[in-house]
């Protein structure tokens, strides 16, 4: 069974800034598993002008969870680190 997985690469964007590129994976079980959803995800990014350093995580990664805490902090409205 293919599902399809929300995922997110940090990457390098065409300007040379850091970036996050945003992406929807379909993978199956097995390959989700071994991680491979990682690698499709970081193929696409590169596919759309991004590059290294990349590195790609789901919404069960801990980058995920820090997220909405790092744009509270960026944004000012948390001085929580």
């Amino acid at each position: 069974m293919i599902n399809r997985f929300r995922m997110t690469a940090l990457a390098t964007n065409a300007e040379g800034s850091p970036d996050l590129y945003l992406i929807f994976v379909e993978a199956t079980d097995l390959q989700y598993n071994e991680g491979q959803h990682y690698d499709m995800a970081l193929a696409r990014a590169e596919d759309k002008g991004y590059w290294a350093p990349m590195i790609a995580f789901d919404r069960n990664d801990a980058a995920s969870g820090t997220l909405r805490h790092a744009t509270a902090f960026m944004e000012g409205e948390t001085d929580e680190v």
